[in-house]
């Protein structure tokens, strides 16, 4: 499963989730904008900010269920495929989503971010997750 995870941009400045979502289901984001504007409620002109319940609901809609949000301590506790939520410019919150996935001996994280030029980030020492959630297939 982990190995056709493919990286999607976000198209709006608040739309990290949305793209997230999209990796994981194997959607277009503009596809994922839709669900969120009509069964969750978004505005369609934005912005698109979404938590931890917003993820678990896209997520589900597509069989995946996203287990429960966990402090992050470390890499070892991620399964295949993971959510991370990551602090972003030294806020010291959680403010933007990544996907983590691990497949054999090698991991990396998918970040939406459109000014990341890297399709795999390999840059732990920039990276400062401060939660994770495990994500599998039902």
């Amino acid at each position: 499963m982990t190995m056709a995870v493919q990286r999607v941009v976000q198209e709006d400045g608040t739309g990290c989730g949305l793209a997230c979502v999209a990796m994981v289901v194997g959607c277009t984001y503009a596809e994922i904008r839709i669900l969120a504007i009509n069964e969750l409620g978004f505005d369609p002109a934005g912005p698109f900010f979404t938590d931890y319940a917003d993820i678990r609901a896209m997520l589900a809609s597509f069989g995946y269920r996203l287990s429960r949000r966990s402090i992050f301590a470390g890499y070892g506790s991620l399964s295949p495929l993971s959510l991370l939520g990551v602090e972003r410019a030294g806020s010291g919150e959680e403010d933007h989503w990544m996907v983590h996935v691990k497949c054999g001996l090698d991991r990396y994280a998918l970040d939406p971010a459109g000014k990341v030029k890297s399709e795999r980030r390999r840059d732990w020492w920039r990276i400062s997750p401060i939660s994770y959630a495990n994500i599998t297939k039902l």
